[in-house]
């Protein structure tokens, strides 16, 4: 899962935010599958294999089309692969205490989003088919509705609703 508690909600030691640390943390982040050394093994692989119909043409006045149109298409890989990975570089930390609720996400740009709430007044809802996305997991608190896990799977939302319910009722309950 892209996502991990800094402990488990039932070992957690809530105190108010007045007093201390946040007892529950949570961090999500979107996946990226390909790393960095797979980046250069891809881009390695396909200029290779771009190399192979090159070879047919050697001579050839069409040899310089051909390797331009692939010279561009693995420069356009390139750029697309880069901006995906620019657009995965999102994450949430989600920050629990006995009274408090701190999310705070950090956009791909560097942006940061973030909104508070009391863990006793806050709800969880995921909407199964009617929202923007199926299971569209959102916490409400403090006049406020924000969605989390954005870049999580159809699959992982309702496990992390799951925990963030298990997690806030374990905060209300050792106030």
């Amino acid at each position: 899962m892209p996502y991990h508690w800094s402990k488990s909600p039932a070992s957690a030691n809530f105190v108010a935010k007045s007093v201390g640390e946040a007892g529950l943390c949570l961090h999500l982040s979107s996946h990226n599958s390909l790393t960095p050394s797979g980046f250069v093994q891809f881009i390695s692989v396909t200029s290779i294999m771009m190399l192979i119909p090159i070879f047919a043409f050697l001579g050839h006045a069409f040899l310089w089309i051909i390797a331009g149109t692939l010279g561009l298409t693995l420069l356009a890989i390139w750029a697309a692969l880069k901006a995906s990975w620019h657009r995965g570089k999102v994450s949430e930390v989600l920050e629990v205490w006995s009274d408090h609720v701190n999310l705070r996400r950090t956009n791909p740009n560097g942006s940061t989003q973030e909104w508070h709430a009391n863990p006793y007044w806050t709800e969880i809802d995921i909407i199964e088919k009617d929202g923007p996305v199926p299971n569209y997991l959102t916490m409400r608190g403090s006049g406020r509705t924000v969605e989390i896990g954005a870049f999580l799977s159809e699959e992982e939302r309702p496990i992390l609703a799951e925990d963030l319910r298990n997690a806030f009722r374990a905060a209300i309950e050792k106030v």
